[in-house]
């Protein structure tokens, strides 16, 4: 006997669940239902089947094609225009020649088929329908029998004044071929309110099998939640993928559960997912395939399809959420709420009970959601940030994003330009370098590769070979699990913003230029750029002289590329280096942070073991340093800053000025103004920053996150160059970092992050800039306000929905009360209509 899968459902009450796709592809423990519903009847012994399709049809023929997979033999049929559950049998008339069952490809069920047809099979009509008895039979059409099971009426979704019986018509049939000649072709014609009613009255026997097992219609999110909970409680028989363990907890293959997180009871992992330490999945939560559970994410209640991403410290209850979707550390997700297909949930966002966000949808960081969004969609508003082009690995940097950006990159220079690549020793940063490749390549763009480098490698050779431009993708040292990808220009320095924003506007209307077969970029593999570069920092370091008679300094170098050099610049510069991580590590370029301290707990009882002169920390890039001084005190990035400016200061022989962000403390002109000595403020980003030390009248530039320049040898930041010039300068003055650190002026400087709306924005920096007609402010970057007491700056984050205050008091107790007067202001602003 053949099987007809009734497959055309759309499944409006059920969206965003069915945004995109048709309602028997909606994933139940994740299997489609309609593969469930394959496997029912394959288990009963019916291996061919006919698919009736009417709403996207293609998800469906897509996923099982010809059935192969499955043991079965799948046809479809396709209706053109919809034609109701009978029309759309009657278009597959040509492949049913025999008594054929029927069944909805779109309702779970676990009902022995093989009963209902052997009712048939012993009775001489030619429809039998399976019938369920239900508590409450008023959303059914309910079905009255005799007591040979013979039909007497039907009524579709009675009142209770109409209930006179609690058996249900579940949609599974057994027909004859003779029904066809009584539906009429080619228009909407439906099987309980049309067909049954007119066979009964041309005197047709119909008769009802009452069954039993269990069977539910899909069709609204709550039931869509029951029929999970049915499945785990084992009140459904229906297949669960993966292997059983304890509690019953299913376990897909491939799936990786740290030891240290919490699995309740009837949990199940799809295949390949990961679970980060600390997370817990509490009772009834499902997780789909290729999943990653951050740290400490905390879910219970929930279904979660698959290739999502749930970040750390993230908290589910009750919710759904659809596949790829992008769920933020510390976002709250209340129960009853429903999360569409590729929707971004931004850090710390709290979407409200029942609400349904539909797909592609972006919620703010920090917003609230308290209604459901269906027509609004905020997009990507940007490219580039502040950390070049940034995101989670394979979330939202692709190998498909780089590519395409690479090739808007490559399309703004000329053709068969040259562009330095690089990227650190990760291997997501190989495969997004590779993509890049690719993707100049196909632009007509030649490729320099440096293959592993750190960004100071990449600037030098960008600068030094006159080539057009620069790339380094590397893992972010914030965040182990996100990319960044930055791109230099000629001086190897970050894109001008307007630059930025022309490779944006291509890549955004993909508008790239294509090179023709002899055209098309090469690859070159430059075989001496260390050499090159290690020359080019030992003659900006030895240019006054040896850098030391003889010291000992113990350096972490991060798993960076610095291992590549500093062995042998360290022998040259006389430093006696005693080397920590001094290799690089595909498995472990980032850390979290609780490796970070362990690492800087190693350090700082290094320098006391061997009583050396200085501890220094490196980033992965190799471009920020963490000082400890002989002590084994370890200096925060704004005192050491002051540090490094106090010794530029006390050390060089020009009258060179000094360059650093506007957020950093009035600490730096007190110490500038002793050596007559300029200090220019600049924005906060990196290219801020560079701009100014390009210029010939600074000679030093420092940022607040431990990146420090010195434009003799490269205009961005480089450990091994700090590293160079801080023991030449300490040796100069022979004096150490303890020493220098008790002599600096101390600083009181806050920082508090305020939620804002993007729309609200405007509103907040409107109001700020009204109060120059009270004070004096500067408006360099942000409003920077100048207070008695102190100073603050108001500085809207460039892509989260964050207003950042900054202040700085002559005292703890005024820069709290200014940074609470700001913090306030902000929030009050961003309140008005």
């Amino acid at each position: 006997m053949k099987a007809v899968i009734m497959a055309g459902g759309e499944g409006t009450r059920l969206r965003p669940l069915t945004s995109m796709r048709p309602k028997p592809m909606v994933p139940i423990v994740n299997q489609p239902v309609m593969e469930h519903i394959i496997g029912l009847v394959k288990h009963h012994g019916m291996d061919e089947v006919v698919a009736t399709l009417m709403f996207m049809p293609q998800v469906i023929e897509d996923y099982f094609g010809d059935g192969d997979e499955w043991g079965v033999k799948i046809s479809y049929a396709i209706e053109e225009s919809p034609l109701g559950t009978a029309g759309s049998v009657k278009n597959a008339e040509e492949a049913l020649t025999e008594p054929f069952l029927v069944i909805s490809g779109d309702a779970l069920t676990d009902i022995d088929l093989r009963e209902v047809i052997d009712f048939h099979n012993s009775h001489d009509g030619p429809v039998t329908i399976a019938l369920k008895r239900v508590p409450d039979p008023l959303e059914f059409g309910v079905v009255i029998t005799d007591e040979s099971g013979r039909i007497q009426r039907f009524l579709e979704k009675p009142s209770w004044g109409q209930v006179f019986s609690d058996t249900i018509n579940t949609g599974i049939y057994v027909l004859d071929p003779m029904i066809f000649e009584h539906i009429p072709s080619d228009e909407p014609y439906d099987f309980s309110s049309q067909l049954f009613p007119d066979l009964m009255e041309k005197g047709f026997p119909l008769y009802g099998c009452v069954v039993e097992g269990y069977w539910c219609d899909v069709g609204s999110l709550d039931s869509y939640m029951q029929v999970h909970k049915d499945i785990l409680d084992g009140n459904a028989m229906i297949y669960v993928p993966g292997a059983k363990a304890r509690n019953d907890v299913w376990v897909g293959k491939g799936a990786d559960v740290d030891p240290g997180a919490h699995i309740g009871n009837k949990v199940v992992i799809g295949a390949n997912t990961k679970v980060r330490r600390g997370a817990v999945l509490g009772d009834y939560t499902i997780i789909g395939d290729n999943c990653l559970v951050g740290y400490d994410a905390d879910l219970g209640h929930s279904i979660i399809w698959s290739d999502s991403f749930i970040g750390a410290g993230s908290e589910l209850k009750g919710t759904v959420v659809c596949r790829r979707a992008d769920i933020r550390a510390r976002a709250k997700l209340l129960p009853g709420s429903t999360i569409g297909d590729e929707t971004m949930v931004g850090h710390a966002a709290v979407v409200g009970n029942d609400v349904q966000v539909y797909p592609y949808k972006r919620i703010e960081s920090g917003a609230t959601v308290t209604s459901s969004l269906i027509w609004e969609n905020t997009a990507l508003r940007s490219l580039f940030g502040a950390d070049g082009v940034s995101g989670l690995v394979n979330i939202d940097i692709t190998p498909e994003l780089a590519l395409r950006v690479a090739q808007a990159f490559g399309s703004i220079l000329p053709n068969l330009a040259h562009v330095v690549v690089s990227r650190d020793s990760s291997r997501a940063a190989r495969m997004m370098k590779r993509a890049l490749v690719a993707g100049l390549n196909s632009a007509g763009t030649n490729v320099r590769d440096l293959r592993v480098a750190s960004p100071a490698i990449t600037r030098f050779t960008t600068r030094d070979t006159r080539c057009l431009g620069g790339v380094h993708v590397a893992a972010s040292p914030e965040d182990p699990q996100s990319l960044e990808i930055h791109f230099y220009d000629r001086d190897g320095i970050e894109l001008a913003p307007w630059v930025e924003k022309k490779v944006e506007r291509l890549y955004f209307r993909q508008e790239f230029r294509r090179s023709f077969f002899d055209e098309v970029g090469e690859i070159m593999y430059p075989p001496r750029a260390l050499e090159y570069y290690t020359a080019g920092l030992n003659e900006a370091l030895l240019h006054d002289g040896p850098i030391c008679k003889k010291c000992t300094v113990v350096v972490d170098m991060g798993l960076s590329a610095a291992s590549f050099v500093l062995p042998v610049a360290g022998a040259t510069w006389g430093i006696e280096v005693i080397a920590l991580r001094p290799f690089i590590d595909t498995e472990k370029t980032r850390v979290a942070s609780v490796e970070r301290d362990a690492h800087m707990g190693q350090l700082v009882r290094t320098v006391d073991m061997f009583q050396a002169d200085m501890g220094l920390s490196m980033d992965a890039n190799a471009e920020r340093v963490t000082l400890v001084t002989p002590r084994g005190v370890t200096l925060d990035n704004d005192t050491a800053l002051h540090a490094l400016v106090w010794l530029w200061c006390e050390t060089d022989k020009s009258s060179a000025g000094i360059a650093v962000p506007l957020t950093a403390s009035r600490v730096i002109e007190r110490i500038a103004e002793k050596t007559g000595r300029t200090v220019i403020r600049t924005g906060t980003s990196r290219r801020a920053l560079s701009n100014a030390a390009h210029s010939e009248s600074v000679g030093f530039a420092g940022s607040r996150n431990g990146g420090f320049i010195f434009p003799r040898f490269l205009i961005a930041p480089d450990a091994l160059m700090t590293l160079g010039m801080l023991v030449r300068m300490l040796t100069e003055l022979d004096t150490d970092l303890d020493a220098v650190v008790e002599a600096l002026p101390e600083f009181y400087l806050r920082h508090v992050p305020v939620h804002c709306p993007f729309d609200k924005k405007g509103a907040v920096m409107r109001r700020m800039a009204a109060l120059g007609e009270t004070h004096e402010v500067e408006m360099t970057e942000g409003v920077r306000v100048l207070e008695p007491h102190g100073w603050a700056l108001v500085l809207p984050h460039a892509s989260d929905s964050i207003v950042n205050v900054y202040v700085e008091g002559d005292s703890d107790a005024a820069a709290d009360a200014l940074a609470e007067q700001y913090s306030e202001f902000v929030r009050q602003a961003s309140d008005e209509e």
